[in-house]
């Protein structure tokens, strides 16, 4: 063999080689995805029992004023996506959210686990 074919072949496995070397070789995180962030217990209690025990803990002057709060902030934000729908620039997320809080507000002064009040004795009657 010349000196030429000799070089290339040299190339040719120096070329093949290089991609194996640990300085070259890619860390193995980039393929697998990133885990989201554990939430923290605070966030975990309000969602769970915390939240809860937070509002078993209220007085019915205290249950009232926050039933009043979550109510007129319902209604504005229904009010905002019902502009919204009439200018129609709705998203997927805001058609489903708008549908979700027209249900809401169908349902009215109703518990939330939907049952109705019982009657009183004396109607019925």
């Amino acid at each position: 063999m010349n000196k030429r074919t000799i070089a290339l072949l040299v190339a040719l496995i120096g070329l093949c080689i290089a991609p194996l070397s640990a300085e070259d070789a890619k860390p193995a995180t980039t393929a697998a995805p990133i885990a989201p962030p554990a939430p923290t217990a605070e966030k975990v209690d309000k969602k769970g029992k915390g939240a809860r025990e937070d509002w078993d803990k209220l007085t019915e002057t205290e249950k009232a004023e926050k039933l009043k709060e979550r109510k007129a902030k319902m209604e504005a934000r229904l009010k905002d996506l019902k502009a919204k729908k009439a200018a129609g620039t709705l998203t997927d997320k805001e058609t489903q959210q708008l549908e979700r809080l027209e249900k809401q507000a169908a349902r009215g002064d109703r518990p939330a686990g939907g049952k109705r009040p019982k009657k009183d004795d004396a109607t019925a009657k």
